[in-house]
């Protein structure tokens, strides 16, 4: 599924034999849905731009469908990276996500952020990472840390009351759990992760907070 990029990806993905469906970015979960319903095969593996099947996974996942699984789909531990290196310890280092499923037992969240992918029927975990390239630069953490905000600021801005506290103690809680669960050990990349997942839930509850302001100013108009 390709919404027009303008790099190498589509020569690359057909070089290798791949067919490239084309279609314009509606969002997140659409794309996705969209992609899954293309699929011509019974079951789907479902990976993101910046991520790589490792061997060990191919050959895992090769083996567990040739046993013709009962499951309706399968965790993938993924591992995760963070400005450039391997995040071993903290929530990082647990991070299962649903991306081997059978195509008519899966479907995608509607959310326009983690949107995931919802399973009808039993579950298995596959034992073989994810490699997950993420957060590469503080500067794409941050660039993205503003998108997704916003988008999730929209979805949530009629869910419960946000207050200012809310911008201040919440987020202080998520760093120093990120930080004494493991984060600590990853040094100040450790604390960066903290500090921006922090942040991340700050300027979150901040955009519905003044989300929240608008629409109740525009009732009261």
């Amino acid at each position: 599924m390709d919404a027009f990029s303008e790099d190498r990806t589509v020569a690359i993905a057909t070089g290798l034999g791949a067919r490239v469906v084309h279609r314009k970015w509606p969002g997140f979960a659409d794309q996705k849905q969209f992609a899954i319903d293309q699929a011509g095969g019974e079951w789907v593996l479902l990976v993101d731009a910046d991520e790589e099947v490792t061997e060990a996974l191919a050959t895992e996942i090769e083996v567990v469908l040739a046993g013709a699984p009962s499951e309706s789909g399968f965790r993938v531990q993924r591992k995760n990276q963070f400005l450039g290196a391997w995040i071993d310890h903290g929530p990082w280092a647990n991070d299962f996500q649903i991306r081997l499923f059978r195509k008519e037992k899966g479907r995608i969240a509607r959310r326009p952020v983690h949107e995931g992918v919802q399973i009808d029927g039993e579950l298995g975990t596959l034992r073989s990472p994810l490699n997950h390239y993420t957060h590469q630069t503080l500067s794409e953490s941050i660039r993205r840390m503003n998108v997704y905000t916003t988008l999730e600021a929209e979805e949530r801005v009629s869910r419960r009351k946000i207050r200012v506290f809310d911008v201040i103690f919440p987020p202080a809680g998520v760093f120093v759990r990120y930080y004494l669960s493991g984060c600590w050990r990853a040094g100040m990349r450790g604390f960066l992760l903290a500090a921006t997942t922090a942040m991340y839930k700050s300027i979150l509850y901040l955009k519905i907070l003044l989300l929240q302001r608008d629409r109740d100013a525009q009732r009261s108009a």
